[in-house]
């Protein structure tokens, strides 16, 4: 007999604490999903700003390292004694170089460089391998050179 008594109050305490756990997680009626509703948009809201941020500093920083490589490469292509190259092939280097390095890092990191609460040196560097890539995808071989080659 005591034992049915105490299972039954284990049964009610469990009851009870399970009510009281479901009533403050959810409250009964129509205010409840208009509650929901509105705490999923707020946080959606603020993902979505946070990324467009994000996302914008990101984007300065990686313009930022662009125009400094192409002014780079134009005055050293300047210096050199190669033949003169197309205008836009420092840029698009450039752009590839960059590229990589947002690859590697992130958006988020980027974009933390920007409003200086990273430090650059942190990132990690564009390899030689990444360079020979960017170079490759720009190169376009001689189609005459690359016919006498094969025959």
């Amino acid at each position: 007999m005591a034992y049915d008594k105490l299972i039954s109050g284990v049964h009610a305490v469990g009851h009870w604490g399970r009510g009281t756990v479901l009533r403050l997680l959810r409250w009964p009626g129509t205010r409840s999903w208009k509650r929901e509703a509105t705490i999923l948009m707020s946080i959606l809201l603020t993902l979505t700003v946070g990324y467009l941020t994000a996302f914008r500093y990101a984007s300065y920083t990686v313009q930022d390292l662009v125009g400094t490589c192409t002014a780079r490469l134009e005055i050293e292509l300047e210096g050199s004694d190669m033949a003169p190259l197309e205008s836009a092939l420092p840029r698009s280097l450039c752009q590839c170089l960059a590229q990589a390095l947002l690859d590697k890092n992130g958006i988020v990191r980027l974009a933390m460089v920007n409003r200086h609460w990273f430090d650059p040196v942190s990132l990690e560097p564009v390899t030689e391998a990444d360079e020979t890539a960017c170079i490759n995808t720009l190169w376009v071989p001689n189609a005459e050179l690359a016919t006498r080659l094969t025959l």
